[in-house]
């Protein structure tokens, strides 16, 4: 049996996933991973798409200097469009990380 810290490290401060599949719950791994990814991506997607939606409308013809990037991106952050996406990442990744450390690994295949 393996210690249970090391699926929680991999999970927790790695990427969600790995420490199923370092426990070998491929299922469960795989499926993890596959979806903290493409929430990652919907999150990137979102915040690029508001970013440029806020750059044309409140500050187009000035430059993209320091505070303008400042306002645009606390502009970013305030949007539901970007935050719901992050809170469902965070809480699969700490789902990933408790059931890491918590679960109880899968019983090892028979080979024949």
């Amino acid at each position: 049996m393996r210690l249970a810290i090391k699926p929680f490290l991999l999970s927790a401060f790695v990427f969600p996933g790995l420490g199923q599949l370092y426990k070998q719950d491929r299922k469960k791994g795989v499926l993890l991973l596959v979806s903290a990814n493409l929430l990652l991506a919907l999150l990137l997607l979102a915040g690029v798409m508001v970013l440029s939606q806020e750059y044309m409308t409140s500050i187009y013809p000035a430059a993209l200097n320091g505070e303008n990037t400042r306002v645009l991106l606390k502009q970013v952050i305030s949007r539901p469009r970007f935050y719901v996406p992050a809170a469902i990442f965070l809480a699969i990744w700490g789902f990933a990380a408790m059931d890491a450390a918590l679960a109880p690994s899968p019983p090892p295949e028979d080979k024949v």
